[in-house]
């Protein structure tokens, strides 16, 4: 089985970015964490990185479909890995993100059923859908 660090590597030369041990560290802590990750909790992951540093890597990690950013309304930003369909050009999400008004997670969730959003006249490049509510794990406490 491929080591977590080897797939991280992997992904970095796919999207023809040079691999480099901050992006490494980055992308090992969003990897790591389970659901999407509140960008504090990077901060704190990676308290010997300098500010500028973890934004512009962050920034090169999202501008290049690796990484997507969500915002919860009136709480940071949150990230979390992307699938095989994100690039340079456009994130292509297909999923729900859901946050847990109990345990405050924000998990990225395949919907049942494909989401289809028209709007005569618009040309739509992205759908960000955010549902609220309370997650499995805090339903079975």
């Amino acid at each position: 089985m491929e080591e977590p660090k080897e797939k991280l590597e992997k992904l970095l030369k796919s999207h023809e970015l040079r691999v480099t041990s901050k992006r490494l560290d980055v992308l090992s802590v969003i990897h790591s964490y389970g659901s999407a990750i509140p960008y504090s909790k990077v901060q704190e992951e990676l308290k010997d990185f300098d500010r500028v540093t973890l934004y512009r890597t962050i920034l090169v990690l999202l501008d290049n479909g690796i990484i997507h950013k969500i915002q919860v309304e009136d709480q940071e930003v949150y990230y979390a890995l992307c699938g095989h369909t994100c690039d340079t050009e456009e994130h292509h999400h297909e999923h729900l993100h859901f946050h847990c008004s109990e345990c405050e997670t924000v998990s990225c969730v395949e919907p049942d059923k494909q989401l289809k959003v028209l709007l005569k006249g618009y040309q739509i490049s992205q759908v960000n859908v955010q549902v609220n509510g309370v997650c499995l794990e805090c339903q079975a406490v």
